[in-house]
């Protein structure tokens, strides 16, 4: 089964909801991080993703940089989104796997 990396925004309830639908593991994050490495916090995740969507308004710069050089590193396609919105985030998803 395909795995989805969704970074950013709130609306996990939502994203697995549609992974499900479309046959799809997916893998969110909100984005925030606690201090220290940043890149720790995503490494999991994007080591499990077969593509990356990254929501470019809802999460912080440092974020957006740390994942987009590990999905980069492990070679994992990846898409930004410019909404909030779930279904176009998850519309990129599919074209990336498709």
């Amino acid at each position: 089964m395909k795995v989805v990396a969704i970074i950013g925004g709130s609306q996990t309830n939502t994203f697995n909801k549609l992974g499900e639908r479309h046959g799809f593991i997916v893998e969110h994050h909100d984005g925030k991080t606690g201090g220290g490495s940043v890149e720790s916090y995503f490494t999991r995740i994007i080591n499990r993703a077969d593509v990356v969507i990254i929501l470019r308004g809802a999460i912080k710069h440092t974020s957006m940089w740390a994942v987009r050089e590990l999905a980069e590193k492990k070679g994992k396609k990846i898409d930004y989104h410019d909404g909030f919105g779930a279904t176009g985030a998850f519309e990129k998803a599919l074209r990336l796997i498709g």
